[in-house]
């Protein structure tokens, strides 16, 4: 069933809607209350923790997003029913929560076992109703739950609706602790619009540029470089080098400094890459930003629902969003709901994101 643009928007205000009434229970929960538990996702602890404040803005999102299923024959995917089959069974206390690099000591273990448990946790993901539908709700209920667990503000909500061809069609993301909406809506002419707080998102002023920069014009003085990274990524492998690559490139950009920052989820670490981007068209000597999750052959890498709408807003703002080659993101893979198989990349700047996918060629 193909959707018009009336019936596309008015999913984007219940999407809205959604997101929002999550964001007031998650602002309004007692969290001497929280208590959280581990599920079999994913290759690091930020995959695996989930708590209950998880499984109850899903069910306040699918109060309002279910019967739009039903009405407009849509598919339903949301991180937290994938997960409910996977809990382990085991609860903790906040200060157990802080152990990610303890656990990185057992990681060549869980690799080794890794093949056996992709079998156990996706086994019906080639079935999935997304596979056969027009299109999708693609749902995060509270991505980011760590920081979430450790009191932080790196934590969103994420609604996205996604098309048969993997394409994002609209987007909301939910910042709770700031209280911001980002969202999209189709105009007349069939162009994705993005809009922060009701107004629009990547509206330029009389004095900024609307082009695309060059090489040349990135060159910035006293400015900072900023690499977003999920704190897992640290124990890879290709850290050091990426680190090192990264500084390079900026020195010779003319950044003073690399900042790097590793403590947000993964929606969030994608939005500020695009405030950077609206910022940039908007102000030429602001900082310049990424945020790079390279191939793994381990299950992670994000999944579905921590892309999709990042990815729409992405679009909808002229922020550049690609697999780790520069290809659209596979959002409606038929293998696996995971991300590790190509990669994630968001960058503020095109031409810079074409210099770091030629960086990133050496590392995978």
């Amino acid at each position: 069933m193909r959707l018009t643009t009336e019936i596309l928007n008015q999913l984007s205000l219940l999407a809205i809607q959604a997101a929002e009434q999550a964001g007031d229970y998650i602002r309004q929960f007692d969290r001497a209350l929280l208590t959280t538990h581990f599920k079999e996702a994913g290759s690091s602890q930020s995959a695996q923790v989930v708590t209950d404040v998880d499984f109850a803005c899903q069910d306040i999102i699918l109060s309002i997003l279910q019967p739009t299923c039903e009405q407009y024959d849509l598919a339903l995917l949301s991180e937290e029913q994938v997960n409910e089959k996977q809990l382990s069974g085991d609860s903790t206390d906040l200060e157990a929560i802080n152990l990610e690099s303890t656990n990185r000591k057992n990681t060549s273990q869980k690799s080794t076992n890794q093949k056996d448990k992709k079998e156990r946790r996706e086994e019906n993901t080639n079935s999935h109703p997304r596979l056969t539908k027009d299109y999708f709700w693609c749902i995060d209920p509270l991505d980011g739950t760590l920081p979430f667990i450790e009191g932080g503000n790196g934590y969103a909500v994420s609604i996205a609706l996604v098309a048969a061809n993997g394409e994002p069609i609209l987007a909301t993301v939910h910042q709770p602790t700031s209280n911001t909406t980002y969202h999209t809506m189709i105009n007349t002419l069939g162009m994705t619009q993005g809009f922060k707080n009701k107004q629009p998102f990547n509206k330029l002023t009389e004095n900024s540029t609307s082009g695309i920069s060059s090489l040349n014009t990135l060159k910035k003085v006293n400015n900072t470089f900023i690499f977003y990274s999920d704190r897992s990524f640290q124990f890879s492998e290709h850290y050091p080098l990426l680190i090192k690559q990264l500084t390079i490139l900026a020195h010779e950009l003319g950044y003073e400094k690399v900042v790097i920052k590793e403590q947000v989820g993964a929606v969030m670490n994608a939005m500020s890459v695009i405030e950077c981007a609206v910022m940039e068209k908007q102000n030429p000597q602001h900082n310049a930003a990424c945020y790079i999750k390279l191939p793994k052959p381990q299950l992670g890498g994000g999944s579905l629902w921590d892309f999709s709408a990042t990815a729409c807003l992405a679009t909808a703002t002229d922020t550049w969003v690609s697999d780790i080659h520069g290809n659209p993101l596979d959002l409606n893979r038929h293998d696996s709901n995971y991300m590790n198989h190509q990669g994630v990349l968001y960058v503020s700047e095109q031409q810079l994101a074409r210099r770091l996918i030629a960086m990133c060629s050496v590392l995978k």
